[in-house]
């Protein structure tokens, strides 16, 4: 009986959490938050910098005001280390609603806002969120704009804080091992990078932070640190070896070196899950998409960067050097690393090659437009964050690259790199015989994959645990029809009413998911039957046969097909229920009122039968 009333109260506390977090308004990316703190010290600033500087922790606020909401005897202090100045009026701030009283915003505790500092598009830190919480679990961001006193102070982004409310709506825990993995000094000799030094907590101090206060939570990071450097084999024992390539492929397509990828190896936290394996999430992406050009070197070098070498950044780059344990294990294990290529792969076609980063991007600045006019104490002009995609600006000494005109070179690069471009398996359908399957029911998957060598299935019964994995054989024995026709099959037992599952193929080249998202995004059971979005799903005569625009769209989608007559329009989501259907006469569908994400239009006149993906923002 006890045991039941804490499985009924920890699912409260969750759905609480997670209800919460899905109602905020806070983190829209299409609005500016206004954040009003008041203090009745004349000389507030000082009292803040000397806090800072001697790590003193927060000032009493008599207010802080959100949207009009007001919140009294809120903390707030300084944050940051470069970004960070005692001579600048706008510096960064964390705002804890709830350090002196107990008090929230819409569930919201702790705020963190960053000062666009050394980014003169000021919106890389919203942009390459908004990209990455596509594929992993990551703070939520948007624009704030912040007065004190009654005076603007100007507009910063503002970022989700990682705290145990975090991991406890993605991780479903919060009382285990959670680590901040960032020197408190930077240098070169001084690295995040999960290396094993010797057993003292001592020698790890400098480059880490607890978030956790359990006894053994220097010893569990210590014995992560042994794995990932004397037992790489072992690596996913321990770490969600997913994510850690979600998170190595997303810091190298858009050149995020001020990250595990980059000199210092750090801006990431790991928090350990029920199941004991640990989950990176990436933190700080201010100098996003080249902002930062120090890649690191053997010999603590600071590995300075070029706009050719950000360009043409390797998609090996610290396979071979130890001071990046994490990234030698990936590279260095055949799967994984063809699991990583994949989802490079993935996130390039997604975002860069699709143009949809360009979209997202205007849109970000449209939003900001005003804000950005009117902050007198931004530390670029209009004119920089006007041009931030386009035209590369002189930083302290570097080159910050425009965003477009960085990811067009890195796209240049990818399309003539062999690695890149060799060619995965094809999925052609993925099928379940039993699209609603009840607890105790054996399920069977099945999927048509052409030029692969190795298939497998990815199972769980909800988003708790880890996914099972299986492998799928073409032997005709294993509900896969017969044997060499290119079906691989493999069946598991529902220990629930519902399940997740995606399947992973390989071939001595390269990988692909299906979905390609995964293990971020899945299949679902009960669900309807996935569709597979490839070259054999499009039976057109020529892909030219359908065009839909605009992709993203936001309000209307237009469709533009050879011919006049008539096409029968289904729209699916990407676990394949069917969201609306009409007789396209008009060529024109409104998609308004869908929720934000990714559909499957499936378009069929007497000529034509056509998939096409598209995304509604």
């Amino acid at each position: 009986m006890k045991h039941l009333l804490k499985a009924i109260l920890c699912f409260i506390l969750l759905f609480t959490v997670n209800s919460s977090r899905a109602q905020t308004s806070f983190y829209n990316i299409d609005t500016v938050q206004k954040i009003e703190m008041f203090f009745h010290e004349p000389d507030w600033e000082h009292i803040l910098d000397s806090l800072k500087i001697l790590d003193l922790g927060y000032l009493r606020a008599d207010s802080v005001r959100i949207n009009g909401s007001n919140f009294p005897n809120a903390g707030v202090k300084y944050k940051g280390n470069s970004s960070y100045d005692s001579a600048y009026v706008k510096n960064p701030f964390t705002i804890k609603l709830d350090k002196f009283v107990s008090q929230n915003y819409q569930g919201i505790k702790s705020i963190k806002l960053a000062n666009c500092f050394d980014d003169p598009s000021m919106i890389r830190e919203v942009l390459a969120y908004a990209v990455l919480g596509r594929y992993m679990h990551c703070s939520r961001s948007n624009f704030a704009e912040v007065w004190i006193n009654g005076n603007r102070i100007g507009l910063y982004s503002n970022d989700e804080d990682i705290t145990k409310p975090f991991v406890l709506s993605h991780f479903y825990s919060s009382n285990n091992t959670f680590i901040k993995c960032s020197p408190l000094y930077a240098a070169p000799a001084i690295k995040s990078n999960l290396k094993y030094i010797d057993t003292a907590a001592a020698s790890y101090s400098n480059a880490y932070e607890m978030e956790s206060s359990g006894s053994s939570d220097w010893k569990n990071l210590i014995a992560l640190c042994d794995v990932v450097t004397n037992q790489p084999a072992k690596l996913d024992s321990m770490l969600d070896i997913d994510r850690v390539v979600w998170m190595l492929a997303f810091n190298n397509a858009i050149v995020n070196m001020d990250s595990y990828n980059g000199v210092f190896a750090q801006n990431y936290f790991l928090y350990k899950d029920a199941t004991g394996h640990y989950n990176p999430i990436i933190w700080d992406l201010n100098m996003a998409f080249g902002g930062f050009n120090f890649a690191g070197a053997p010999g603590n070098s600071m590995g300075t960067m070029t706009f050719t070498d950000m360009a043409q950044l390797a998609t090996t780059s610290h396979a071979t050097h130890t001071d990046w344990p994490v990234i030698n294990a990936v590279q260095n294990n055949a799967t994984w690393k063809r699991m990583y290529m994949a989802h490079l792969r993935t996130i390039v076609k997604e975002n860069f090659v699709s143009g949809y980063y360009d979209t997202l991007a205007a849109r970000l600045q449209n939003t900001a437009n005003a804000y950005v006019a009117a902050d007198t104490h931004k530390f670029f002009t209009t004119a920089d964050f006007l041009n931030g995609m386009t035209t590369d600006k002189t930083v302290n000494g570097r080159t910050v690259p425009g965003i477009k005109n960085l990811m067009a070179a890195r796209i240049a690069f990818f399309n003539a790199n062999a690695e890149y471009n060799l060619v995965a398996p094809q999925f052609l359908a993925v099928r379940s015989d039993d699209y609603a399957p009840d607890s105790g029911d054996v399920v069977t998957i099945t999927a048509k994959v052409n030029g692969a060598t190795t298939v497998s299935l990815g199972y769980r019964s909800d988003s708790t645990i880890k996914f099972a994995k299986l492998q799928m054989y073409d032997d005709g024995l294993h509900g896969d029809s017969l044997a060499g026709d290119f079906i691989y099959g493999a069946s598991f037992t529902m220990q629930k009413k519902y399940a997740q599952y995606y399947v992973y193929a390989e071939n001595n080249d390269a990988g692909k998911f299906a979905p390609e998202r995964a293990e971020h995004e899945f299949y679902s059971l009960p669900g309807s039957q996935p569709v597979i979005v490839s070259a054999s799903t499009v039976f057109a005569e020529s892909v030219s046969d359908l065009t839909l625009y605009p992709n993203p769209v936001q309000d209307k989608l237009y469709l533009d097909w050879n011919g006049n007559e008539k096409a029968f329009i289904t729209v699916t989501d990407m676990a394949g229920r069917v969201i609306l259907q009409s007789d396209a006469a008009t060529k024109e569908i409104h998609v308004a009122e869908l929720p934000k994400g990714v559909y499957l239009l499936h378009a069929k006149t007497t000529k034509m039968n056509v998939v096409r993906k598209f995304e509604k923002l």
